[in-house]
């Protein structure tokens, strides 16, 4: 495969993931709204609650992968921005080396948790629960693949440092701005 290719791959898989996960938000807010629209009318939709919780969990776990891949989940930075530079690569190695056991483990055992779920039915749906619970291991595979690609990206340093890219000292940061 030629980089020319590699590039255009994931360029395509972002974006079918991406279309994924908004499709998965629409679909949860149209089936809260045709329920609470049916329940008004009543005509209650007694399958909207598990085509919701459907949707829901597909678009959190889509939604958690597009945000680690970017670098973009929630973080406390004060104390890891504080320590130097080698200190933080050390701290990023460790953090690295946690998580992706931990979502191999959680992509093993969801796998297991989905296909014991199969044949039970998800309510009036008469979908899968499978379909539920198999977010939990391809989420999992999912963040695996967006850490590795950022570490090959970035490297150890620019994982987790936010500061790795920044051309302002760390104290430059803590100083209050105003407006």
């Amino acid at each position: 495969m030629r980089t020319g290719d590699h590039v255009s791959f994931w360029r395509i898989f972002d974006l079918v993931e991406r279309t994924a996960a908004l499709l998965a938000l629409v679909g949860v807010v149209l089936a809260v709204l045709i329920a609470g629209v049916g329940r008004s009318l009543g005509w209650p939709v007694a399958a909207a609650p598990q085509y919701a919780q459907l949707a829901l969990i597909w678009s959190c776990m889509l939604g958690a992968d597009i945000a680690a891949r970017e670098g973009q989940h929630i973080r406390v930075g004060a104390i890891f921005d504080a320590l130097p530079p080698t200190l933080r690569r050390l701290l990023s190695g460790l953090i690295l080396a946690l998580i992706l056991p931990f979502l191999a483990f959680v992509a093993w055992q969801g796998w297991f948790l989905a296909i014991d779920n199969w044949q039970r039915e998800l309510g009036a749906s008469g979908l899968s629960y499978g379909l539920v619970t198999l977010a939990l291991p391809v989420g999992a595979v999912l963040l695996i693949l967006s850490l590795v690609r950022r570490l090959m990206a970035e490297g150890l340093v620019g994982l987790f440092d936010q500061l790795a890219h920044l051309d302002v000292p760390p104290e430059d940061l803590a100083k209050e701005e105003i407006l």
